[in-house]
């Protein structure tokens, strides 16, 4: 393997202006540049990452905290994330919550001395107030504003609400049920279940809510969800739901003998790559993860750079797409 001496020495020059090239730091002109970049390549010269890093006082590390990988819409938001990183040529250290708020707890001990280069969080566990004392490089994903310096990026729920509602009005629902989340603080996503219950109420429909416990994703637990649902409202004709609620719910419609969408109607919220398993396909309000993945990423990288970034929250549009489950109205 060559050494950084012996790329200096076949091109000439020292080994600082190669150190400078490799670094991108300090005055080389173009020519010796060129001939230096030249002998790396012929040299197969590969700099040490971590002397590198040592020296710009970079990690190249970026820890992505979420309450739960195995949920269909933080797994596709976090190989996004992970895609978009590594354009800019940071590796992800993937944090994976789930009510361990200790885990949480030390992944921004970790960005406080200089263990990672920054944070992009959808926290649903650790109190604010440790957020509000972190002044590192932190962007969140659908999370309260948790500091002034923090970036939050989110879509437009309320509008999500809104479509929803209009979907299973048109399509001539009496009874709705729509699956919330069981907390009072104060995340973006509240925004489309209030949006949903009002525009339904509009109409004299009767709207109906089921709130399982926030951080609970795993398949059993929607299951007792499902099944709880179905006893204690059995007359329902329409469901607001996530993916993977909506659709247990319309596997336990179909078993139980109901027809979709003729005696039941359902819109899906997130549209994530499951739904694509189902039939009859599913009427979904979507959010464009990719988008949201690559305005966190793009955000955050600007700020670990020290570029002036605007903090306000970035709101992303949000859109309808029909499927199966709901009455398709004419133009």
């Amino acid at each position: 393997m060559s050494s950084i001496q012996e790329v200096a020495k076949r091109a000439g020059v020292g080994v600082g202006t190669v150190s400078r090239v490799i670094n991108d730091s300090g005055y080389v002109s173009d020519k010796t540049r060129k001939k230096v970049e030249d002998v790396i390549a012929e040299l197969n010269y590969k700099p040490n990452e971590l002397a590198r890093n040592l020296f710009r006082n970079r990690t190249n590390i970026v820890a992505v905290i979420t309450p739960a990988i195995g949920n269909p819409y933080y797994a596709t938001l976090c190989s996004e994330v992970e895609s978009r990183l590594r354009k800019y040529g940071y590796k992800t250290m993937l944090c994976n919550t789930i009510g361990e708020a200790t885990n949480e707890e030390a992944y921004l001990e970790m960005l406080e001395r200089n263990m990672v280069d920054g944070i992009i969080t959808g926290t649903h566990t650790l109190d604010y107030s440790s957020y509000k004392k972190i002044r590192g490089p932190i962007v969140g994903f659908d999370t309260p504003k948790l500091n002034d310096d923090i970036l939050v990026v989110t879509v437009n729920h309320e509008e999500g609400g809104k479509l929803a509602a209009k979907s299973l009005i048109e399509s001539g629902c009496k009874e709705v049920l729509q699956f919330t989340d069981a907390t009072t603080k104060n995340y973006p996503f509240i925004k489309r279940h209030t949006a949903f219950a009002k525009e339904i109420k509009k109409t004299g429909i009767i709207c109906r809510e089921y709130k399982p416990l926030m951080d609970r994703f795993d398949y059993e637990y929607v299951e007792e969800n499902i099944d709880d649902a179905f006893r204690l409202y059995p007359n329902v004709d329409g469901v607001f739901a996530t993916d993977t609620h909506a659709l247990l719910y319309m596997k336990k419609a179909l078993s139980l003998g109901k027809r979709v969408p003729q005696d039941l109607k359902i819109v899906a919220y997130d549209g994530t790559f499951v739904l694509n398993t189902a039939y009859p396909s599913l009427s979904a309000i979507v959010q464009p993860i990719d988008k949201l993945a690559k305005v966190a990423v793009d955000s955050l990288h600007a700020i670990i750079n020290g570029e002036r970034v605007d903090r306000n929250t970035k709101v992303l549009d949000i859109y309808f797409r029909q499927g199966m489950t709901t009455d398709k109205k004419e133009d």
